[in-house]
């Protein structure tokens, strides 16, 4: 199968170096919080009553191969497509790379299935990369943030740093992650959204969707406070077909 490769441009302190990388492998990680007994509790809870949620935590899914871009612009099915910013590994090799991602997901699906809905998505990936050498050291100061433009108005969705989640090595070394084909690229999962995003959606009229990155356009970005260098990709998901109109009937007085 003809997987084409991504061109990343490496940041490193001594300079810059462009790289063809091959895709040998695409996957997620999932319910990722470093409080990793509180999160098994509220798993625990979703399975109880019986909505969708993983056995383990953190979790590791596959990605199709095909669905890695760095497009500014792609197509979804649906017009409730959303992101999550994340980190994404990218192991080639000896060496490890970081960037910033977005976890595209079929929100309308999300929650009755675990892995299908990200599978319905192409997965953004920035243009640059740094190497995990230079931000071992200060890993938990590094930042996420992600927006998204809807309505015409610019709405924070997520903002945190990666103190909130495992590290990067915890997930390294778990053995669904060391059995992936090399080059492989990782999304490294996510934080809650802004508590202020739902009540900012309410107050503009703007679809609950929009809490979840659902909008006309969305950036995502990974700033290092240390070495004061950032990475930011911007993105469109455009819709294709499935009219919501057509299928949530307008309801007459």
């Amino acid at each position: 199968m003809r997987i084409d490769p991504v061109t990343i441009t490496i940041q490193r302190n001594d300079g810059t170096e462009n790289r063809i990388i091959p895709i040998g492998s695409v996957s997620g990680a999932r319910y990722c919080s470093r409080d990793r007994e509180a999160m098994r509790e509220k798993l625990d809870a979703k399975i109880a009553r019986g909505i969708a949620a993983t056995v383990s935590n953190p979790s590791i899914f596959r990605i199709a191969r095909y669905l890695l871009t760095q497009a500014n612009e792609f197509e979804v099915q649906g017009s409730l497509t959303g992101g999550e910013c994340e980190v994404v590994a990218i192991r080639q090799g000896d060496e490890i790379l970081i960037t910033a991602g977005s976890d595209q997901c079929d929100r309308e699906l999300d929650p009755l299935f675990a892995d299908k809905p990200k599978q319905m998505c192409p997965h953004p990936v920035a243009l640059f990369a740094w190497p995990y050498a230079e931000v071992r050291d200060h890993w938990d100061s590094l930042q996420l943030y992600h927006e998204v433009v809807a309505g015409g108005e610019i709405i924070p969705v997520q903002e945190f740093d990666l103190s909130a989640l495992v590290d990067l090595e915890f997930l390294l070394s778990m053995q669904e992650v060391q059995s992936l084909a090399d080059p492989t690229f990782l999304f490294c999962g996510s934080s809650s959204h802004l508590e202020s995003v739902v009540a900012r959606a309410k107050a503009l009229g703007l679809p609950e969707e929009t809490s979840h990155g659902v909008g006309d356009e969305a950036l995502i970005r990974l700033h290092d406070p240390v070495l004061e260098r950032t990475i930011e990709h911007r993105y469109k998901a455009i819709p294709v077909g499935d009219d919501l109109a057509e299928r949530r009937p307008v309801r007459r007085e």
